[in-house]
């Protein structure tokens, strides 16, 4: 799901919530983890009450489905895809335990309306999630004055002007 319409109606139960964890598929070559941004595959998201939320980005799309995490699995020669809990000190780690205030959609890099990213706002950080070029983008946000030609936000969810049936 990347249309803004469903994107909203899927993260708008989750305000209010605590998010509990976060699982993240990562590779690993040789026996140890590719590090950073370009190691991270899909993440998913697990908020108190709910079913998961899985991120995929495609091109400048970002994909979000209800979703368990999947096992780890043997790429042979191209390592491992290893499926378990996000560091303490990742972005993503550092974010468990505080409620989820607000979430900004983000207009990808395409002609069409779709959902590129999102601006996660938590109790006390703000987290840039957002794919360019089969990139994840996962940072403190806002979205960067470097990244403004190929993202734009869209609105916060609960704004009045950002409804489903506005959309």
């Amino acid at each position: 799901m990347s249309d803004p319409v469903t994107v909203a109606a899927l993260l708008r139960p989750l305000l209010g919530r605590r998010l509990l964890a976060a699982t993240e598929a990562r590779h690993w070559f040789d026996e140890r983890p590719v590090t950073g941004i370009s190691g991270l595959l899909h993440f998913w998201l697990h908020f108190e009450g709910m079913p998961a939320i899985m991120a995929h980005g495609c091109g400048e799309l970002l994909m979000l489905t209800e979703e368990e995490p999947y096992p780890s699995y043997d790429m042979q020669e191209h390592g491992q895809t290893v499926v378990g809990p996000v560091h303490p000190t990742d972005l993503l780690g550092e974010v468990a335990g505080q409620r989820l205030v607000d979430v900004g959609l983000i207009q990808g890099h395409s002609t069409i309306p779709t959902v590129g990213g999102v601006l996660l706002h938590f109790e006390r950080t703000e987290l840039l999630i957002a794919t360019l070029a089969d990139e994840w983008v996962c940072q403190p946000g806002p979205i960067p004055d470097q990244l403004r030609q190929y993202l734009s936000f869209i609105g916060w969810l609960s704004s009045p002007a950002l409804t489903t049936e506005g959309q």
